[in-house]
């Protein structure tokens, strides 16, 4: 146990953790005695000790979280700091020279610029396995998994004088178990046409449920005209759609489109019937949103900065493993070699999506 500010700080001690400050800034500004706690940075003689549990990463607000089950989409500021996201920068670099099996570039030939994708990147390099496990990452998903029952039974009981934060600590913060799905690395380079077709990501994936989110954190200062848009509220639609392939191959997710699958509706079509969601992000700045929340993102102008983002998908304990035709997982096999070894229905218990304490 570590004491900052007054405060007790319970440590997770990880043999292959690294030296990283973590951003304390929250709305939650009551967490330390004696004014806001800045940084936090914890050193141990034969192991770095990473302070990840709920008592040291800050505290998302209740009402982040009721604005995340209605709208599908957040953003979440100040939880990690500019030593990782360098770190994440100099891993993304070494990725684009030396990609892995599962790496599209999704710029036709004869287009400029440059739109790099990967995959399960924490399998291959040391700084992103050390970021799954060491990281905010995992509480961020953790504690948005909040569901809306939880929700309900925080007013419920609220109505009988518990403290809301007591509840909330109970039912979102630590209560549900949490398991990376995979890791991915975005890329986008200045004078890059190509835009993320709309979608949600829940289509794409061999999955069943509902606690499933992406944490998509922003390596760059990305404006507002160049970050992924979401259409506010979608992921109530929960709607499993014909698929699209963002490199353009048509044979890709035949399989999937072969079935009675509904088209996504055509989002630009009706931008004067929905909402859309996007953001001003800083380095160190994530976007969460939900499976099923549709979204895209544009393309980015030749004088703009370029756009890394390493994304973190996260399945709770309710999912449940669901192979679908022409789901991603038949890519993983085909091209990597990956199996989770998991027959339809079962839990995500696989080497291959590992539990994050």
């Amino acid at each position: 146990m570590a004491l900052l500010s007054g405060v007790a700080l319970p440590t997770v001690l990880s043999a292959k953790s690294f030296p990283v400050t973590f951003s304390t800034d929250s709305p939650n500004k009551g967490m330390a005695t004696g004014g806001l706690v800045r940084s936090v940075r914890l050193l141990a003689t034969q192991h770095r000790c990473l302070a990840t549990s709920a008592a040291a990463a800050p505290r998302i607000s209740e009402e982040k979280v009721k604005q995340f089950e209605e709208d599908g989409a957040a953003v979440v500021r100040g939880f990690f700091s500019s030593d990782l996201i360098e770190q994440l920068r100099e891993a993304a670099e070494e990725n684009m020279k030396d990609p892995g099996p599962l790496c599209d570039e999704h710029v036709e030939s004869g287009k400029p610029g440059r739109f790099h994708d990967d995959q399960f990147l924490w399998m291959r390099s040391e700084v992103m396995k050390r970021f799954i496990f060491d990281s905010p990452a995992a509480e961020i998903a953790r504690r948005m998994k909040i569901t809306a029952s939880d929700l309900v039974r925080v007013g419920s009981i609220r109505a009988h004088n518990v403290a809301p934060k007591l509840i909330l600590s109970h039912f979102g913060y630590r209560a549900n178990e949490v398991r990376l799905f995979y890791d991915q690395l975005f890329v986008k380079e200045p004078g890059t046409e190509t835009t993320t077709p709309w979608h949600n990501d829940h289509s794409y994936w061999p999955l069943k449920g509902n606690q499933i989110i992406s944490v998509w954190l922003a390596l760059d200062y990305v404006p507002k005209s160049n970050c992924v848009q979401y259409v506010k509220g979608s992921h109530k639609w929960k709607l499993v759609h014909k698929l699209k392939s963002f490199s353009g191959d048509a044979e890709r997710y035949k399989a999937a489109n072969m079935t009675d699958l509904p088209p996504l509706p055509d989002i630009d079509s009706i931008l004067d019937k929905v909402e859309l969601l996007s953001w001003d992000l800083e380095p160190g700045d994530c976007l969460v949103h939900h499976s099923f929340a549709v979204h895209g993102a544009p393309g980015i102008s030749s004088t703009s900065n370029r756009r890394r983002a390493y994304a973190t998908r996260w399945v709770g304990d309710a999912v449940r493993y669901d192979p679908r035709p022409g789901t991603m997982e038949f890519l993983w096999r085909s091209k990597a070699n990956l199996d989770p070894k998991l027959s339809t229905g079962s839990p995500m218990e696989s080497e291959l999506f590992p539990l994050v304490p």
